[in-house]
């Protein structure tokens, strides 16, 4: 019997993955994203599938006070917070967030 070792590297990358979960609260503020946006979102929620081997993405997701809950910092002006519970492989997505919107409507109010 052979083993195909790329199918083989493949299951092990495959079961280091972490479970990204994206309720539906979530995606109802995803869908008020332009489409760009939204895509852009959706990338770095693949991105977090990877959390234990990626220091950068690690490096910009800053704990909050909530145990277990991260904001990443994204580099396009979206926020994406979550919690992690590393035994069960498992990412919550908890909400999103745009700074700049904050910034414009508290100029509105004014």
């Amino acid at each position: 019997m052979f083993i195909d070792r790329e199918k083989a590297r493949h299951r092990f990358r495959a079961e280091k993955k972490m479970k990204v979960l994206v309720p539906s609260s979530v995606t109802t503020a995803i869908r008020t994203l332009s489409a760009e946006e939204s895509q852009k979102v959706f990338s770095w929620l693949d991105h977090l599938k990877n959390w234990e081997n990626d220091e950068h993405l690690q490096s910009i997701s800053k704990p909050m006070i909530y145990k277990n809950t991260y904001v990443l910092n994204t580099s396009d002006d979206i926020r994406i917070f979550f919690t992690l519970e590393s035994k069960k492989k498992t990412i919550t997505i908890v909400d999103i967030a745009k700074p700049s919107r904050f910034e414009t409507a508290g100029a509105q109010s004014e």
